[in-house]
This record gives structure tokens, sequence and C-alpha cells, in this order.
């Protein structure tokens, strides 16, 4: 038996009837501040899974080379200015994940100070 698609689920109307429905900040939970917990979780799962694919790949890379680089990640600290590089690039990413929770307040647009390393 085939299934009929009702033409109607789709359109922009039905959708605008949907609870929380929001372009561009969809609304699920009554309590705003799940609906920004989820928006994390799933942004910590992204960020996440991209730095372990790269990683695996580069290290593949380097053994095929015959280079051998993971016992030196574990004992080894990055040069200043990548450090440098890295303590901005986490504050990028503070501000991108975490300045849902505080957008209401306008702290998502303002600079923060991040903990040292």
């Amino acid at each position: 038996m085939t299934e009929t698609k009702n033409p109607a689920a789709d359109s922009p109307d039905q959708l605008r009837s949907l609870p929380g429905f929001q372009p561009n900040n969809p609304s699920y939970f009554d309590n705003e501040a799940v609906d920004h917990l989820i928006g994390i979780v799933l942004e910590l799962g992204a960020e996440i899974w991209v730095l372990r694919d790269r990683q695996v790949f580069l290290e593949e890379l380097l053994a095929g080379k015959g280079i051998d680089v993971r016992v030196e990640l574990e004992a080894g600290r990055p040069a200043a200015a990548t450090q440098a590089l890295l303590k901005s690039e986490r504050g990028a990413m503070i501000k991108r994940i975490y300045g849902r929770l505080y957008s209401r307040y306008g702290g998502d647009k303002v600079e923060h100070a991040t903990a040292p390393m």
C-alpha cells in the first residue's frame, strides 16, 4: 500500500502552528534554558567529532610518513604563539557554544575572560 503525502502538513501555515515555532530560533520546551542546553550539547558533540576525526586522520598521515607523534602529544606543550592562538579560538568557541545561555541579557555580545592555561 502506498502512503499518500498530505501537502498541508508541509505548508508554512502548518509549521507556524507548531508549538515553539520561531524561524532560526526554535523553542520546544517551556523552559528556554532547556532549549539552550540541547543546542549546547549538539554543538559540543559536533565540535568533538570534528576534532576527533581530524586528529585521527592527521596521526594516520604522519604515521604513513614514519612519524609517530602520539608520545610527543602526550608529553609536550604548544609553542607560545600557538598557545596564544588557542586562547583566542577558545574564547570564540565559548561565546559560540555558551552564549545562548545568557543571550537574553546581552552576554553573547561582550568579550569574555577565560581561565589561564
